[in-house]
C-alpha cells in the first residue's frame, strides 16, 4: 500500500505521517500540508529527489481535488496514500528514476 512512498526514505516517512495526521477536511488543505512537507525537505534533498519531489508537488493538488471530496477520515487518508504511490511512480518515470 505504501511501498513507493516509504521507499523515498526520510521524506517518504514524513509524507506518510503528514497524510495520516495533518488537520485537513478538504483535499486542498491536505495538498497544502503535503507540499509544505516537501518544501521543508528540499534543502537537504539530492538532485534526483528534488526532481521527483517537484513533479509530485506539481501533481498533488490536482490529483487530490479530482479524486476526493473530503479527506477527514482514515479510509480517505489510506486512499490518498495509494494515490500518492501512483503519483510517485509517474514522477519516477517522468524524471527517469526507474529502479531508484
Amino acid at each position: 500500500m505504501s511501498d513507493q512512498l516509504l521507499a523515498l526514505g526520510v521524506i517518504g516517512v514524513r509524507l506518510y505521517d503528514c497524510i495520516l495526521t495533518a488537520q485537513a477536511t478538504a483535499p486542498e488543505e491536505l495538498s497544502d500540508h503535503i507540499v509544505d512537507t516537501i518544501n521543508g525537505y528540499l534543502i537537504r534533498a539530492t538532485p534526483k529527489e528534488k526532481t521527483l519531489l517537484f513533479h509530485l508537488a506539481c501533481e498533488i493538488h490536482d490529483a487530490l481535488s479530482k479524486n476526493f471530496d473530503r479527506v477527514d477520515n482514515l479510509e480517505a487518508r489510506k486512499d490518498v496514500i495509494k494515490l500518492v504511490n501512483v503519483l510517485i511512480n509517474r514522477a519516477r518515470a517522468f524524471a527517469g528514476h526507474h529502479g531508484d
